[in-house]
Formats: structure tokens, C-alpha cells, sequence
């Protein structure tokens, strides 16, 4: 990424990154196929941070029983 500050990344500066679309151009990705990819990586990282979160509070639960 090029970007120098995280407060600008969203999916339209993503999209809008020189090197990003670099890589997508060489790989020949479409916006569309980049961006549903995106969608699906954010929403396996929040399924795996629901789950951490959980077995954190199960340990703890645990721990006090």
C-alpha cells in the first residue's frame, strides 16, 4: 500500500492504491472479484476475533469456578 495513514483505507482508496492495482492488474483481478475477496477476509477475521474473544472469557470463567 502507499497509503501513509490507516484513517484512509477503505475499500475505494484500496482500490484507488497504485500498487494495489498494480498487483491486480498483473494477476488480472477485477475490482469486483478484489473487493468481494476483501469482504470475505474481513468477515473470517471477525468470525476468528468472535472466537478468541469467546475462549478468553470461557478461560477466565474457568479459572474463577
Amino acid at each position: 500500500m502507499c497509503t501513509t495513514t490507516i484513517s484512509t483505507l477503505n475499500l475505494t482508496t484500496m482500490l484507488q492504491d497504485p500498487l494495489i492495482k498494480l498487483v491486480m492488474r498483473s494477476d488480472n483481478v477485477s475490482e469486483q472479484d478484489y473487493s468481494a475477496m476483501l469482504y470475505r477476509v474481513q468477515k473470517s477475521l471477525l468470525a476468528r476475533n468472535a472466537e478468541i474473544s469467546r475462549c478468553q472469557l470461557e478461560g477466565r470463567a474457568g479459572a474463577q469456578a
